[in-house]
């Protein structure tokens, strides 16, 4: 029966998720984390040292490099693959949790319910759809065999068996430091449903009875003793997760956000996820932090009801332990993301929550049949409500799903369902315009990021990026002033040192202020190797190609597989009559991308330059065919047919490219 339900399980998991292989990368960590981080390029000595002894992205999980760096290997940068992993690992998570719980209590169907309950509720979507949440998926598979290990650990106790416990929870650890909750997770399974100790009635405690109180006591202080070894583990990632988000300046201050309102904001998150659980809609990418006053009065009323709940189920730990044990899970594992020690500007995140709610549904999966336990058709019921339940579940993840298609569905999604009130909701308007920006599409994004402006004014990479979209525009100077803004709020910002350069270049007289940025963009980020390109292109204009080749020799250093910068270079070079490596710069691009019309013809340039000017027609004829209307082409293939005396051809071609010239006039 277990085989059977894995396999229809897993089935219908990978049909849910299946569309998720066709989503593209999202604007929001994806290129911090996989497409911009050149670390995980390859499976090198390098890389894997990098992975283990640095911090990245304000946090240290190695393991999780480790699987981007396999995926690269696999897949290159093509989004199916590395969606397709999380979607497998997602899978593999939620037939663990199955058969953990089945072998842990041999109520298979209650097990069934949890993983399925986890397997489609809307709010893991995050985790899975999202390619830098590799973290959370992979972590959580650790945190399962590490539950599977610890279970075959108490059939029969060895060091062997232990030490799979303390790998498995190493390796987790090392995936995302969320883990570390789980000592404290296996304490409660110790109680239920393993039972390796019971906890004394009140009544039995007034009444004297005090030898089981002492061997329960024994038993609980060898089971806590028995988790040392993990608490160590526990102990050493914390401190090396805090270190590498104090790196990063990740951390909050308590200046920035106060004590209060952290503690406010948590207590209020803990009901958020449990409405979000019992009514799944408005999931956001991001959900800002509140700052109103009244929220001091939601924190106190939620933390009321909380204690409330607390309470009663405490009452109830005799009587039906699971309540206790799933409720105390699920406190006790959103507290390294509840806030108390913020990072970031999130108020809550879907993603936090696919681990802590698996404490709410073993309460729904076997507190429900126990509440129905005297109704003459239970199980009839429980099959059609069940049936009901995931019906609703599964459509409501499929129209979810949908929103991770692209940037800009998700981010127009976030926009739709989330109060835009809140400063910290900047980041979600910013996002969008750059991926509008990308696109093209200026004035849409231009739009958006005057309301990123508008809420946060003293937010540079708003500022930044609305010159991107108003020098996509051509509307240069209104450009200049963003960046010069993005520049006062942040005078160490390289990128938009760069962007001002870029706008400037665009009249000769100001050339030399936008070497001056170009300058102090690669000061402050000496690895810029776009800021080393644009200034040797500039320079060049400045007509000081000396310096010039420099900075494009360098660009190539840091990025090789830049065309651009191999094509500049190569013109430069053959301008100075360097032929050779003018040549190899141009074959390079060429080999790279067969289809660069320009290449072609700067190469057939090169060529002809040394006299082989049948070479040189042969790259001059596939530039033409790559584009027909490439003006250059048709004159340079001109010239060169008529030093070989074939006047006929020349002549063509020279009036091709004078109709081309001329048409182009026109539509100017």
């Amino acid at each position: 029966m277990k085989k059977i339900i894995c396999v229809l399980l897993g089935v219908l998991i990978l049909a849910v998720y299946w569309k998720v292989q066709y989503h593209e990368f999202v604007n929001y960590d994806d290129g911090r984390y996989i497409t911009e981080n050149k670390h995980i390029r390859d499976f090198s000595k390098e890389n894997f040292i990098w992975a283990f002894t640095s911090s990245y992205a304000a946090n240290w999980h190695p393991i999780t490099w480790l699987s981007h760096m396999l995926d690269i290997r696999l897949y290159g940068l093509n989004p199916k693959g590395h969606h397709l992993t999380s979607l497998a690992l997602h899978i593999a998570n939620s037939l663990l949790l199955f058969l953990v719980f089945a072998r842990m209590t041999g109520a298979i169907w209650r097990s069934c319910f949890v993983a399925s309950l986890f397997a489609f509720h809307p709010i893991n979507i995050e985790s899975v759809a999202w390619a830098a949440e590799r973290k959370n998926v992979l972590s959580t598979f650790f945190w399962l065999l590490t539950m599977w290990a610890y279970v075959h650990y108490i059939q029969k106790r060895n060091l062997a068996r232990y030490s799979t416990v303390v790998l498995f929870f190493a390796l987790g650890l090392m995936s995302k430091a969320m883990l570390v909750t789980l000592p404290f997770v296996l304490l409660l399974l110790d109680y239920w449903p393993l039972k390796r100790f019971e906890i004394a009635h009140l009544k039995r405690i007034f009444s004297g009875d005090t030898q089981n109180q002492i061997e329960n006591k024994k038993k609980l202080l060898n089971l806590i003793f028995e988790k040392i070894p993990l608490l160590f583990l526990v102990v050493g990632s914390c401190i090396v997760t805090l270190s590498a988000q104090k790196l990063a300046g990740a951390i909050v201050s308590i200046e920035t956000v106060q004590t209060t309102t952290r503690i406010s904001n948590a207590l209020v998150s803990y009901l958020v996820y449990l409405e979000k659980m019992m009514w799944p809609k408005d999931f956001s990418v991001f959900y800002p932090y509140p700052i109103d006053e009244s929220y001091m009065w939601k924190g106190l009323v939620s933390g009321f009801v909380l204690t409330g709940i607390t309470i009663i189920i405490l009452r109830l730990i005799k009587k039906a332990p699971y309540l206790s044990v799933g409720w105390l899970w699920y406190l006790g594992t959103l507290i390294p993301t509840i806030g108390l020690v913020q990072v970031g500007q999130q108020a809550m995140a879907d993603r936090y929550a696919y681990v802590p709610l698996i404490g709410i549904f073993i309460i729904i999966a076997w507190g429900l049949p126990d509440l129905l336990q005297n109704y003459p058709f239970r199980k009839k019921l429980l099959s059609v409500l069940s049936g009901i339940f995931f019906s609703v579940l599964i459509t409501l993840t499929s129209v979810q799903l949908q929103y991770w298609e692209n940037s800009v569905k998700l981010f127009e999604h976030a926009i739709e369902v989330t109060d835009k009130k809140y400063p910290s909701f900047v980041g979600i308007y910013n996002n969008l315009g750059v991926v509008l920006n990308q696109k093209m599409k200026f004035e849409e994004a231009m739009v958006h990021l005057k309301s990123a402006v508008k809420l946060q004014p003293t937010y540079p990479e708003a500022h930044n990026n609305l010159g991107n979209a108003l020098s996509g525009l051509n509307r240069f100077q209104e450009a200049n002033i963003s960046y010069k803004e993005a520049i006062r709020l942040k005078p160490d910002y390289p990128e938009a040192h760069n962007n001002l350069a870029n706008s400037l270049s665009k009249k000769r007289e100001d050339l030399e202020e936008a070497i001056f940025h170009y300058k102090k963009a690669i000061q402050l980020k000496p690895e810029f190797y776009e800021a080393h390109f644009n200034l040797g292109v500039t320079l060049n204009k400045w007509n000081d190609s000396d310096q010039a080749i420099g900075h494009l020799q360098e660009a190539i250093r840091l990025e090789p597989n830049l065309p651009e910068s191999h094509l500049a270079l190569g013109n430069i070079l053959s301008q100075k009559k360097k032929f050779k490596p003018a040549i190899d710069h141009l074959e390079t691009i060429i080999k790279m991308d067969p289809n660069n019309a320009i290449a072609h013809n700067s190469l057939g340039s090169a060529l002809g330059e040394q006299g082989n000017f049948k070479q040189a027609i042969a790259h001059f004829n596939t530039a033409i065919k790559i584009n027909p209307h490439y003006v250059e082409a048709h004159q340079n293939l001109g010239t060169a047919l008529s030093i070989l005396g074939q006047s006929d051809k020349s002549v063509d071609h020279f009036k091709i490219a004078k109709e081309l010239a001329v048409n182009e006039k026109l539509k100017q």
